[in-house]
């Protein structure tokens, strides 16, 4: 394994190599310049000597970044690419990281970014051993319908877990077709889900710490891709390779996700240690959980692993808990009462309930739910 991080710098402007240099000197032996070229013709020849770590490449024009990122990828895959570039749209943004970057950084470099950037590129260089990973608890929130407060769910289940930080908690969005997760947070993520099955080849640690968008709350959001067409092209494949990475960098991912139970899906379910069934008291809610639990049975993940959750429960309604329980023959894991007026402002506000109305009934009942789930 390398002593320290080796670096080739492609770009001619002396600010942004000026800071490549402080950040050499501020690391001591960690960071090693190999060297620093103008053109991406003798940087491609200082690669063939030497295979640097890491490229920093300048670019300033997104169809021929794209081509010199793949043509360097195609030679040498385990180089990560730094991109830096004046350009803020998401045009060139995901453009480049589909390409194959690691990280975008705005031209001219500053300092603090580029550390942060290199510190993710050194977590390559140093794998934890497959004995020593630890695997996270994967908690899938699912309803195959919308509007049943499965989102809400999600969302604040992640952050009661996230707990201010004392515990690493990621949050994705795999609703795939009608995700709401960035508008119950009020985030506008830079990447999406698409920005990981672009890569799906170089998808590590690493690599998705630096698409993931961070919260407040101190949990980490991937949420689903902006275009119905890149929804489309995800495979079951590429879902259980990134929850298998997801569940060993986070001590619990929470994924909300909705549709049918099969294809994407099914990849989820598998790979979840809990099935979250959410459901209201209603006939139609209750005819058609009855017809999910006959398919978790034939699947065989109803022992041990799908809960029921009856969300919008007030006790004076005409179905009881325990009359629901007989028609499903399944006991109720857990019930969130019904506040609609305080979801609402939260979804509004984009600002998790529990950060809110921390005191109000659901927000509880959301807390416990995390209790119930350590």
């Amino acid at each position: 394994m390398p002593s320290s991080m080796t670096i080739l710098v492609i770009d001619n402007n002396p600010d942004s190599i000026k800071t490549v240099e402080a950040l050499q000197k501020q690391s001591g032996e960690t960071v090693k310049i190999v060297s620093v070229v103008n053109s991406f013709a003798e940087g491609l020849s200082v690669i063939q000597k030497t295979t640097p770590m890491v490229v920093i490449l300048h670019v300033d024009n997104l169809e021929r970044g794209v081509m010199e990122i793949g043509y360097i990828l195609s030679l040498f895959n385990r180089i990560s690419i730094i991109v830096t570039a004046a350009n803020e749209t998401s045009e060139w943004v995901l453009g480049l990281m589909r390409a194959g970057a690691i990280e975008y950084l705005f031209h001219p470099l500053q300092l603090d970014a580029l550390r942060d950037a290199i510190q993710k590129v050194g977590r390559i260089w140093h794998p934890v051993s497959e004995s020593a990973k630890p695997q996270g608890q994967v908690i899938t929130v699912y309803n195959p319908l919308g509007g049943m407060g499965t989102t809400t769910i999600a969302v604040n289940l992640a952050v009661c877990l996230a707990n201010g930080g004392s515990k690493k908690v990621a949050l994705i969005d795999l609703n795939l077709f009608s995700g709401d997760v960035a508008t119950f947070l009020n985030i506008n993520p830079t990447y999406t889900l698409s920005s990981v099955t672009k890569n799906i080849s170089r998808v590590d640690s690493n690599f998705i710490m630096s698409v993931m968008t961070p919260h407040s709350s101190s949990m980490f959001v991937l949420t689903e891709p902006l275009e119905v067409d890149e929804s489309s092209e995800i495979t079951t494949e590429q879902l259980s390779h990134i929850i298998s990475v997801l569940s060993e960098m986070f001590s619990h991912v929470v994924i909300d996700t909705g549709g049918y139970a099969a294809g994407c899906n099914k990849a989820v379910f598998e790979a979840s240690d809990f099935i979250l069934y959410n459901t209201v008291m209603n006939l139609p809610g209750l005819k058609n959980t009855r017809r999910y639990i006959t398919s978790f049975e034939k699947s065989g993940l109803l022992k041990g692993r799908v809960k029921l959750l009856v969300n919008r429960y007030t006790p004076r309604a005409d179905i009881s808990i325990e009359d629901a329980e007989k028609v499903l023959d399944w006991k109720v894991f857990h019930t969130i009462p019904n506040e609609y007026r305080d979801v609402v402002e939260s979804i509004n506000k984009g600002v998790p309930l529990v950060t809110l109305f921390p005191r109000s009934s659901v927000s509880k009942a959301i807390v416990r739910l995390s209790e119930l789930l350590k």
